[in-house]
């Protein structure tokens, strides 16, 4: 049998999950089942890049541990915490990553940021604004509502196209400055 395709490396997970996932969040905002997609595939980047650069991530990398103090990190999940301790973002799509697939979250497992998901349900199409009127959504002058999207549900309701955008200008970013991929 001839291989066709198969993912090795961080680059492999990148062009093949986590950008194909993050376009198609992007293309529908107001599809639960692509950012719940996107979710993911940026959460688990991180299991990637640990598994292939692990000792350089345990050279450069810290978090702050329950204690307050420093740590070196050790292992993908002290990564996980470093990397949500400098962009909460990833916090949060941590937090929807995992209720996604759990459906509801353990409180120790309730990432310590804000709108932090701890149900699948805490993200969710909404329409925000009146709502859909006789004249469509957001019509200028007929209209307060704006489009369906999803959103984090929280103290502060949060767009999640642009919790999302945030964590992947995170990963470029890193990957600039590391060249992981």
């Amino acid at each position: 049998m001839a291989l066709l395709k198969e993912f090795r490396t961080p680059a492999d997970f990148w062009f093949g999950m986590v950008e194909p996932d993050f376009a198609d969040c992007e293309a529908n905002k107001a599809d639960l089942r692509a950012a719940f997609h996107a979710a993911i595939s940026l959460f688990h980047m991180h299991d990637w890049v640990w598994k292939t650069h692990r000792d350089a991530i345990k050279a450069i990398f810290t978090y702050r541990g329950r204690d307050r103090k420093k740590h070196a990190v050790h292992d993908a999940g002290s990564f996980a915490n470093a990397l949500e301790q400098q962009c909460p973002d990833f916090g949060r799509i941590r937090g929807i990553a995992n209720a996604a697939k759990h459906l509801e979250l353990r409180p120790a497992d309730i990432r310590p940021v804000d709108n932090a998901a701890h149900h699948a349900t805490d993200t969710a199409v909404q329409v925000p604004g009146a709502g859909l009127g006789g004249y469509g959504y957001g019509t200028p002058g007929l209209s307060y509502a704006g489009h369906p999207r999803v959103m984090l549900a929280g103290p502060n309701d949060m767009e999640f196209f642009k919790v999302a955008e945030a964590v992947r200008d995170m990963w470029v970013a890193l990957n600039g400055k590391h060249g992981w991929w």
